[in-house]
C-alpha cells in the first residue's frame, strides 16, 4: 500500500512539473505583450511594437499629440467622482485627521496610478524627440512636486496635520499634472 501511495505521489509531482513547465512557456510568450487597461484597453505585441518602430524610423513626421483627450478628461473626472464617494470623504470634510490622511493618501495614489498610465501611453505614442522633451519636463515636475509636498509637511512638523498637508499637496499636484499632460499632448 505504501508503494502504491508513493507511486501516486511521484506521478502527481511529475504531472505537476509538466503542467508548470507548460505554464512557464506560455508566460514567457505573454510577457512580450504590454497591456494598458482601465476604461480603455490597448494591447500590443512585441512584433507590432517592432513594426511600428520601423515605420517611425522611416517617417519625418514628429508626433507631438495623440488622440483621446476627451476620453481621458472623462476618466480623470470619474476618478474624482469615485473618490468623493469614498466613506473617508465625509469624515475628511469634517476635519477628522485620520480620515483626511486616508482620503488624501488614497486620492494621491489613484491619480498617481493614472498619471503613470497616461505617461506610458504618451511614451508609446509620441515621437522620440517629443518624448525626450516630456521626460525632461516630467523629471523636473516630480522634483518640484516632492519639494512642495515636503514644504507643506514642514509647516506642521510634529503636528497631527503634518502628513495630511503632505498628502494634500501630492494629491493636488498629481491630479493637476494628469490634466496638464492630457491637455498638452492629446487632441480630441
Amino acid at each position: 500500500m505504501k508503494t502504491k501511495n508513493a507511486l501516486i505521489v511521484v506521478s502527481l509531482m511529475v504531472l505537476l512539473l509538466v503542467v508548470m513547465s507548460a505554464c512557464n512557456i506560455s508566460d514567457d510568450s505573454s510577457q512580450s505583450t504590454e497591456a494598458f487597461s482601465d476604461n480603455n484597453t490597448l494591447t500590443e505585441t512585441a512584433a507590432e511594437t517592432k513594426e511600428n518602430d520601423v515605420q517611425e524610423d522611416h517617417t519625418t513626421d514628429i508626433v507631438t499629440k495623440i488622440e483621446g483627450r476627451t476620453g481621458f478628461i472623462e476618466r480623470l473626472d470619474n476618478i474624482q467622482k469615485e473618490l468623493d464617494a469614498l466613506p473617508e470623504k465625509e469624515d475628511s470634510d469634517k476635519g477628522v485627521t485620520n480620515a483626511m490622511k486616508s482620503y488624501y493618501g488614497v486620492s494621491y495614489e489613484r491619480y498617481d496610478k493614472e498619471l503613470n498610465e497616461i505617461y506610458a501611453l504618451l511614451k508609446k505614442s509620441l515621437s522620440p524627440k517629443t518624448m525626450n522633451e516630456l521626460k525632461t519636463k516630467q523629471i523636473k515636475w516630480i522634483k518640484q512636486k516632492e519639494i512642495a509636498a515636503e514644504e507643506e509637511r514642514k509647516k506642521y512638523d510634529g503636528g497631527t496635520f503634518e502628513y495630511v498637508a503632505y498628502y494634500i499637496s501630492l494629491y493636488e499636484s498629481t491630479k493637476n499634472r494628469c490634466y496638464e499632460l492630457v491637455n498638452e499632448y492629446m487632441t480630441d
